[in-house]
């Protein structure tokens, strides 16, 4: 485990297994991909600038995404609602 983790969390995980394990790495490997280096010590203030608005694009775009994830999950959690309900009507049947 990371320096970041206390001993309590490291307990925690140790006492779940192997599948949260494995969804907690490949959200490391995710994360550690999508992560950029941010090298702006040798910029001037134009190329600033150009890295800010680069910088703003790509986080706008996440945001995006995020949004249309969080809606997605909106309509799916509907969706099951809904059957269940359907379901539970017709075994009163």
């Amino acid at each position: 485990m990371g320096s970041s983790y206390s001993s309590h969390l490291q307990r925690a995980d140790q006492k779940r297994g192997g599948k949260k394990e494995t969804e907690r790495e490949k959200k490391k490997k995710i994360l550690a991909a999508r992560r950029k280096a941010l090298n702006i010590d040798h910029l001037n203030e134009d190329k600033l600038k150009d890295k800010i608005n680069e910088l703003h694009e790509w986080m706008t775009q996440l945001e995006s995404e995020k949004f249309d994830h969080m809606e997605r999950l909106k309509r799916q959690k509907y969706e099951v609602t809904t059957l269940r309900k359907r379901v539970e009507e017709l075994s009163k049947l």
